[in-house]
């Protein structure tokens, strides 16, 4: 099967012509380059081209209409021609630049080499170097504060890292690839780094016991030795990273099981006996060749990947977390947790759906019979026990209850009542009330880009109110709208005179300055703090933090929790309906051709859930949205819905022991918030966080109001994986225990 590109591709790195500001006498040093270009897809990160479906209309149950949705496919990502798949290391020798003096100069007279700042340096070699991505990224989902230092332009000196008081500025150092290779000239390679920048970090590395980590190299001898060689011929961008016993102590995380490498240019190396170096394998090829190792030299700890890194590659994602942890040794602000959200749009109205016959939609509407709504129950129960890293998975459900019949006998043996029964779905819904989390999707799923305020009122409290009616225990503080929409993503034309149509115009961007002030009052009014917005939107998410909410800009009281689409698309309700649906847009023929041949349902799903376990390794909260008519029982204990949900946990269980945590959407309100808050404190630079290694403490100090802070490697914290960590909330100056792992 011919591989995806990327949903949100990375664009295509080549090396920037760029001329060292100083260059001093040249020495000619062994091979080492840099990659001309970086893998753009991956076997289990690669999204497929997913949909953005948003809503364009909704009925109540009793009006025989069906919900419809309007499908808006995204653009794939880079042409299959274009991938990257050859790229490799430049063969070319490099040049370190002679710095000025022959060794680092001496550590200032008030060094306090027990004490560092717990956040990190990346060294990075320019705009286009091809490893920042990923070192962003990793540090990112973790919470780690970064600062980073283009070697390009930037002199790396002892004041860089070294404070006025002594106390070293950062507890880790990130080289996004080994030597910090740039082309200075064409056809010419050059360190980033002269002799004596490197002499003052190996000095700040060794005095202030810093680990550095080197995301990408072909080891030789340049600028250090990692004890290891490269192995002619041992080159390949497919294949599997093993992971050896050493590996399973660095990367606690991992379950052993190899790891797919895919469309990235990789190095075998062997190791080598070099007299003060000690290495220690961490993942092999099939042939036993060497992908990572670490490493002392000189009482310095080192880890080098001989693999090209990027954020949206599978590998980079699985050894993400681990890296980050012994980097730091454990000890960092912030957490990495992984969360498994799914929510069910439009639960009680009728739905449009496909005919793979015509291409277009069947006459008669679909609507979720009683006997679908029992077996999403019971798979999400199945699933929950088949996985040890399913922690209480449950569906939220977006209910609209316009399409609901509140004096239905609660039951879920509907078929016992017969004509008592006024309806099978609300009755059987009213007897699962604690098996969802139940969450307000509006009365009857009208577009509220332009609509009134008692119309908003009644369509956010109305609902409630239903709800209540039903007995449904609900997420009370959260809402999505139909089509997330009143958030200015929206038909500029829309007058609000069909709320329930269609709308005229293709929807734009207009900001969240459009939204309408309309929802957000009624909103409030009606108790909501957490508002669900579109991941797909660029407003509607913090580019800056992607782990954060977004506090609205009309009233900070709500905060935005961005939704992932997928490629199950709104109006399919079996397998064939959704291979034939996703063909229709994808393959040869189709709206956007993209692939070589038409998918089966095996390679939708493999393809698809890809995407899906991509967000899982990123460590954000938000939920993949999906819909009620991929709930229908296609088979027995069988839904798209599902199939999806399980072939996402399958493929992350293969790789990760981390726990995939599944919270009520008002409390991953409340956890959103909380982290949003401590993000931007962090980057506001708000407190400080000094680890004092001699006492194992780690003192936070904050002037002002207590701000939030979460700290991993807290002592006695609460468990995730391997590590422990603590929420607190800071004022003045607080010393907590730590330890490493």
């Amino acid at each position: 099967m011919t591989t995806p590109a990327v949903t949100e591709p990375p664009s295509i790195k080549t090396l920037a012509t760029a001329t060292l500001a100083v260059l001093k006498r040249k020495t000619v040093l062994p091979l080492l380059t840099l990659s001309l270009v970086l893998s753009a897809c991956s076997q289990a990160s690669i999204p497929a081209p997913a949909a953005v479906d948003p809503d364009v209309g909704s009925s109540t149950h009793g009006s025989g209409e069906a919900h419809t949705h309007d499908l808006h496919p995204a653009l794939p990502g880079l042409p299959l021609t274009e991938l990257p798949t050859n790229a490799r290391l430049s063969p070319t020798t490099l040049t370190v630049p002679q710095g000025t003096r022959l060794s680092a100069q001496a550590l200032p007279s008030n060094a306090q080499t027990n004490k560092v700042a717990l956040k990190v340096l990346v060294l990075s070699s320019g705009p286009t170097d091809f490893g920042i991505g990923a070192a962003r990224a990793m540090l990112d989902q973790a919470g780690v504060p970064f600062d980073v230092l283009d070697a390009t332009t930037t002199p790396l000196t002892p004041e860089t890292l070294i404070a006025s008081d002594g106390v070293g500025k950062y507890q880790g150092v990130i080289l996004t690839d080994s030597a910090l290779t740039f082309q200075s000239s064409p056809g010419f390679y050059s360190s980033a780094l002269d002799t004596t920048e490197w002499a003052t970090l190996f000095q700040y590395e060794k005095a202030y016991q810093v680990r550095q980590l080197a995301l990408y190299g072909a080891p030789n001898t340049v600028p250090e030795d990692y004890g290891l060689r490269l192995v002619p011929g041992a080159e390949f961008a497919t294949g599997n990273l093993n992971v050896t016993a050493a590996g399973k102590v660095a990367f606690k995380d991992l379950t052993g099981n190899a790891v797919p490498l895919r469309y990235a240019y990789t190095y075998g190396t062997r190791t080598l006996a070099v007299a003060g170096v000690t290495t220690q394998p961490l993942l092999t090829d099939d042939a036993g060749n060497v992908l990572a190792a670490t490493s002392t030299l000189d009482g310095r700890e080192r880890l080098i990947l001989t693999s090209a890194q990027n954020p949206y590659l599978l590998h980079t994602q699985v050894l993400g977390y681990g890296l980050v942890q012994w980097l730091t040794k454990g000890v960092h602000l912030g957490e990495h947790r992984r969360f498994l959200q799914v929510d069910i749009d439009d639960w009680f109205l009728n739905g449009d759906e496909f005919d793979p016959a015509t291409g277009g939609l069947r006459a008669q509407s679909f609507r979720l019979s009683a006997s679908d709504a029992l077996s999403a129950r019971d798979q999400q129960r199945a699933l929950d026990g088949a996985y040890n890293v399913v922690n209480h998975f449950e569906f939220a459900v977006m209910f609209n209850g316009g399409g609901a019949t509140p004096s239905s006998l609660s039951t879920c043996n509907p078929q016992l009542y017969g004509s008592l029964i006024k309806d099978a779905l609300s009755s059987v819904s009213r007897c699962m009330a604690y098996d969802f989390d139940w969450v307000n999707h509006t009365r009857n799923h009208l577009r509220m880009d332009v609509m009134d305020l008692p119309t908003s009122t009644t369509a956010i409290a109305g609902n409630f109110s239903i709800g209540t009616q039903l007995g449904l225990q609900i997420s009370r503080k959260s809402l999505v709208t139909g089509e997330h929409s009143g958030l200015g993503y929206m038909d500029p034309t829309d007058d609000g005179t069909n709320n329930d149509g269609g709308f005229s115009q293709p929807k734009q961007d207009l900001g969240l300055g459009r939204s309408n002030p309309n929802l957000i009052t009624a909103a409030v009014n009606s108790g909501v703090h957490y508002l669900a917005s579109n991941r797909s939107v660029a407003s509607e998410w913090d580019a800056s933090c992607p782990t954060c909410g977004v506090f609205h800009p009309m009233d900070p009281s709500i905060l935005l929790i961005p939704l992932y689409p997928n490629s199950i698309h709104y109006h399919v309700t079996t397998p064939e309906e959704a291979t034939a649906s996703y063909n229709k847009l994808y393959a040869p023929g189709g709206v956007v051709p993209y692939w070589d041949h038409a998918f089966n349902y095996t390679e939708l799903l493999d393809v698809d859930s890809t995407q899906g376990v991509g967000h899982l390794f990123e460590g954000t909260a938000w939920p993949t949205y999906m819909h009620q008519t991929n709930l229908r029982q296609y088979a027995p204990g069988k839904s798209l819905a599902g199939d999806w949900v399980k072939a996402v946990v399958e493929k992350y269980a293969r790789y990760s022991t981390l726990p995939l945590n599944t919270l009520r959407w008002d409390d991953l309100g409340a956890y959103v918030e909380r982290h949003t808050l401590e993000e931007k404190a962090k980057a506001a630079n708000a407190y400080t966080a000094i680890w004092n290694r001699t006492t194992s403490t780690v003192r936070l100090n904050r002037v002002g109001s207590a701000v939030p802070v979460t700290l991993t490697g807290f002592w006695g914290g609460t468990f995730y994986g391997a590590y422990e960590a603590w929420p607190l909330n800071v004022s003045g100056a607080v010393d907590v225990y730590v330890r490493t792992r």
